[in-house]
């Protein structure tokens, strides 16, 4: 099985160029089974392909004692096996309260700045992540279920190009074609032990669900090779979005940039004429390039909004609609300009958030207007302050249902010129509390909350 295994990654690694002669690869490895595997076959092909491995290691500062058992484990086999070694560590959780992300988000970021150093200090240009075939299906299913778009089937690549303060750099995934029953067969057969991070079994996290429970349950039911055919359907639709973007490219004219209205910031065009006359899955395509060089980013964009700048192109010209990050649409003639509208908030209030464990509060959650309670783990995107924007919602009663933010305003009685006024909690267009009426209950704190969310109304 070994020289089976190493003969698909050689292979796998010539197919899409991972690694050339001569280069240093900064290998972050956990020291779980997908790491481990990884960073064995990487030393077994260093020689035959001729290339440099250093492992990198970051303690998040979360699991506490475990963590650090981890470290040192990884550590302990780099020194027995004579590879450098390069360790981090860091109080994600503060990052996180800091920067006003998830853990998971600051948690990334953070290891891929110090995987970018030290690309800095080896001279490598590539950073090997050991995500699996498994990792990959779930991550298809991940974005299918929260409504993401074709580019959300392309599930995780082989390799792709990251800007780092240190140039471009390579993300390559050296194991994402090994499914978790070759690597943990790969492991037994070369006698390698591994670290296990026992939040894999717990299945609050919704990654975790669709690992344990959804897939297990397809693979039974409907299909046992369900992770091939997302495999196969990932790539596939990974072909079809290069297609896209090749074709999007060539209407790149079509979008120009000038100074905003107030010589400030910066304003959007994008030339209906030329648009009009485009299939639409190249219309929303150039909508959602233009949007993204308007705001500088795409996360919490969904198609809910590239759907209402399509129809905003159709429109006559005066129509207006807001958008993500403060974007606000306008149709002027025969042009969608996309301006950066800073929207004035109320100034006698904001809100604190901090972020602590759950066994260090009291088992009473208090029932205050000004303070809200909200399980971490189940928000999935960086939290934001803001006012009301078009397509905003809450998840509301036992039964998950969702309700416009707009018609909870017009059922709670809110007068129509005081709602733009009021200020919101939310995750991209998902609100998690209207800050002095009512919090969402999709991120209600439950028996098996480990981090909890503290919101705070503080007056100015």
């Amino acid at each position: 099985m070994n020289e089976k295994i190493l003969n698909k990654i050689s292979k796998y690694i010539g197919d899409y160029k991972l690694i050339g002669p001569g280069d240093t690869v900064i290998a972050g490895v956990s020291g779980g089974a997908d790491s481990m595997c990884m960073l064995l076959i990487l030393e077994e092909l260093s020689e035959k392909l001729d290339f440099k491995v250093i492992v990198a290691h970051v303690n998040h500062g979360i699991r506490g004692k475990d963590a650090e058992k981890d470290a040192e484990f990884v550590k302990e086999y780099c020194e027995k096996n004579k590879i450098q070694f390069e360790l981090s560590c860091k109080d994600i959780p503060a990052l996180a309260k800091e920067t006003g992300t998830t853990c998971e988000e600051a948690g990334r970021n953070f290891r891929y700045e110090f995987f970018s150093e030290l690309c800095e200090k080896y001279g490598a240009r590539s950073i090997a992540v050991a995500h699996n075939s498994g990792d990959n299906a779930e991550t298809v299913l991940f974005n299918i279920f929260r409504g993401s778009g074709i580019g959300g089937l392309k599930g995780i690549l082989p390799v792709r190009t990251i800007r780092s303060a240190f140039g471009e750099l390579k993300i390559i995934r050296p194991v994402l074609v090994l499914s978790r029953e070759e690597i943990e067969g790969y492991l037994r057969e070369r006698g390698q032990g591994y670290c296990t991070d026992a939040t894999n079994n717990e299945d609050a996290y919704t990654r975790n669900r669709i690992r344990n429970v959804i897939l297990p349950e397809a693979r039974k039911g409907i299909n046992s090779n369900v992770t091939g055919h997302l495999e196969n359907l990932s790539r596939q639709a990974a072909e079809v979005f290069d297609f896209i973007e090749q074709e999007t490219d060539r209407y790149s004219y079509i979008i120009s940039e000038t100074a905003g209205p107030d010589k400030t910031g910066k304003l959007v065009k994008v030339d209906c004429t030329v648009l009009k006359s485009l299939h639409p899955v190249l219309k929303k395509s150039i909508l959602r390039h233009a949007f993204e060089r308007a705001a500088g980013r795409l996360k919490d964009v969904e198609e809910v909004h590239i759907e209402d700048m399509l129809r905003l192109s159709e429109n006559t010209s005066g129509k207006k609609i807001s958008l993500p990050y403060g974007i606000v649409a306008v149709k002027e003639y025969d042009d969608i300009l996309l301006i950066k509208e800073n929207i004035p908030q109320k100034k006698d209030i904001t809100v604190e958030l901090t972020i602590v464990d759950r066994d260090t509060l009291p088992a009473q959650i208090p029932n205050e207007d000004d303070v809200k309670w909200f399980d971490l783990e189940k928000i999935t995107n960086a939290t934001e302050l803001r006012t009301m924007r078009e397509g905003d919602y809450l998840v509301i009663g036992k039964d998950a249902h969702k309700k416009s933010l707009k018609r909870f305003m017009i059922d709670s009685k809110i007068p129509l010129h005081e709602r733009e006024d009021i200020l919101l909690l939310t995750e991209g267009s998902h609100v998690l509390w209207v800050v002095g009426y009512r919090r969402d209950d999709s991120c209600l704190v439950s028996g098996s909350t480990q981090k909890v969310l503290i919101a705070k109304k503080i007056h100015l």
